[in-house]
Protein backbone atom coordinates (compact mmCIF):
# COMPACT_ATOMS: atom_id res chain seq x y z
CA UNK A 1 0.00 0.00 0.00
CA UNK A 2 1.35 3.59 -0.82
CA UNK A 3 0.11 6.90 0.96
CA UNK A 4 0.76 10.23 -1.46
CA UNK A 5 1.59 12.96 1.36
CA UNK A 6 -0.89 15.37 0.52
CA UNK A 7 -3.75 13.49 -1.37
CA UNK A 8 -7.12 14.70 0.07
CA UNK A 9 -5.10 16.13 2.59
CA UNK A 10 -6.87 19.40 4.47
CA UNK A 11 -3.80 20.18 6.55
CA UNK A 12 -1.32 21.65 4.32
CA UNK A 13 2.25 22.57 5.61
CA UNK A 14 0.80 25.98 4.88
CA UNK A 15 -2.36 25.73 6.85
CA UNK A 16 -0.24 23.98 9.82
CA UNK A 17 2.85 26.73 9.62
CA UNK A 18 0.31 29.69 9.49
CA UNK A 19 -1.52 28.16 12.71
CA UNK A 20 2.11 27.47 14.50
CA UNK A 21 2.52 30.69 13.51
CA UNK A 22 -0.91 32.39 15.31
CA UNK A 23 -0.39 29.91 18.62
CA UNK A 24 3.29 31.72 18.95
CA UNK A 25 2.40 35.30 18.73
CA UNK A 26 -1.19 34.28 21.11
CA UNK A 27 0.99 31.85 23.41
CA UNK A 28 5.02 33.46 23.78
CA UNK A 29 4.90 36.58 25.93
CA UNK A 30 8.61 36.96 25.87
CA UNK A 31 9.45 39.23 22.95
CA UNK A 32 12.86 37.74 21.98
CA UNK A 33 11.56 33.92 22.65
CA UNK A 34 8.69 34.67 20.07
CA UNK A 35 10.96 36.50 17.74
CA UNK A 36 13.27 33.54 17.71
CA UNK A 37 10.40 31.01 17.03
CA UNK A 38 8.57 33.56 14.39
CA UNK A 39 11.99 32.89 12.59
CA UNK A 40 11.56 29.73 12.15
CA UNK A 41 8.19 29.30 11.41
CA UNK A 42 9.04 32.16 8.71
CA UNK A 43 11.72 29.71 7.78
CA UNK A 44 9.76 26.61 7.68
CA UNK A 45 6.39 29.26 5.47
CA UNK A 46 9.08 30.22 2.86
CA UNK A 47 10.02 26.56 2.37
CA UNK A 48 6.08 25.19 1.62
CA UNK A 49 4.67 23.91 -1.38
CA UNK A 50 1.47 25.25 -2.42
CA UNK A 51 -0.53 23.22 -4.47
CA UNK A 52 -3.59 25.49 -4.97
CA UNK A 53 -3.73 29.05 -5.69
CA UNK A 54 -5.50 29.40 -2.61
CA UNK A 55 -2.81 28.04 -0.91
CA UNK A 56 0.04 30.25 -2.79
CA UNK A 57 -2.15 33.44 -1.41
CA UNK A 58 -2.21 32.14 1.50
CA UNK A 59 1.60 32.13 1.87
CA UNK A 60 1.96 34.84 0.24
CA UNK A 61 0.00 36.46 2.78
CA UNK A 62 1.05 34.73 5.64
CA UNK A 63 5.12 35.24 4.74
CA UNK A 64 4.38 39.07 4.69
CA UNK A 65 1.86 39.02 7.81
CA UNK A 66 4.86 37.53 9.39
CA UNK A 67 7.12 39.55 8.13
CA UNK A 68 5.25 42.48 9.09
CA UNK A 69 4.81 40.66 13.09
CA UNK A 70 8.67 40.58 13.33
CA UNK A 71 9.33 43.99 12.41
CA UNK A 72 6.65 45.04 15.04
CA UNK A 73 8.26 42.79 17.83
CA UNK A 74 11.70 44.59 16.79
CA UNK A 75 10.30 47.83 17.64
CA UNK A 76 8.57 47.02 20.57
CA UNK A 77 12.49 44.83 21.25
CA UNK A 78 13.60 48.72 20.92
CA UNK A 79 11.51 50.40 22.89
CA UNK A 80 12.18 48.25 26.17
CA UNK A 81 16.10 47.87 25.36
CA UNK A 82 17.25 51.52 24.00
CA UNK A 83 14.59 54.25 24.98
CA UNK A 84 15.21 54.43 28.62
CA UNK A 85 14.79 57.95 30.01
CA UNK A 86 14.12 59.13 25.69
CA UNK A 87 10.34 59.93 25.26
CA UNK A 88 10.68 61.22 21.71
CA UNK A 89 12.28 57.45 20.60
CA UNK A 90 10.43 55.75 22.97
CA UNK A 91 7.01 57.34 21.59
CA UNK A 92 8.02 56.48 17.99
CA UNK A 93 9.31 52.94 18.61
CA UNK A 94 5.34 52.42 20.42
CA UNK A 95 3.83 53.72 17.66
CA UNK A 96 5.79 51.61 14.64
CA UNK A 97 5.33 48.56 17.07
CA UNK A 98 1.92 49.27 17.14
CA UNK A 99 1.25 49.33 13.29
CA UNK A 100 3.42 46.53 12.32
CA UNK A 101 1.77 44.21 14.47
CA UNK A 102 -1.63 45.57 13.36
CA UNK A 103 -0.34 45.39 10.17
CA UNK A 104 0.76 41.58 10.88
CA UNK A 105 -2.31 40.83 12.41
CA UNK A 106 -4.87 42.29 9.41
CA UNK A 107 -2.65 39.92 6.94
CA UNK A 108 -2.25 36.74 8.89
CA UNK A 109 -6.13 36.83 9.41
CA UNK A 110 -6.13 37.27 5.71
CA UNK A 111 -4.76 34.51 5.21
CA UNK A 112 -6.57 32.40 7.53
CA UNK A 113 -9.22 33.62 5.39
CA UNK A 114 -7.92 32.73 2.19
CA UNK A 115 -7.52 28.84 3.29
CA UNK A 116 -11.08 28.93 4.92
CA UNK A 117 -10.02 29.30 8.52
CA UNK A 118 -11.40 32.39 11.07
CA UNK A 119 -8.30 33.48 13.23
CA UNK A 120 -9.10 35.91 15.99
CA UNK A 121 -7.46 38.44 17.89
CA UNK A 122 -3.44 37.86 17.94
CA UNK A 123 -1.78 39.89 20.87
CA UNK A 124 -4.66 41.97 21.29
CA UNK A 125 -4.92 43.14 17.70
Amino acid sequence: MLLVAGCGSSDTSVKRDLLRGVAQIRTTHDPKRLQTELRRTLTRLRRDRASTAAERHARELATRGLEATLAGIRSRIDFTDNDSGNVEAATRDAVRADRRLARGARLLRAAGLALGIRIGPLGGR
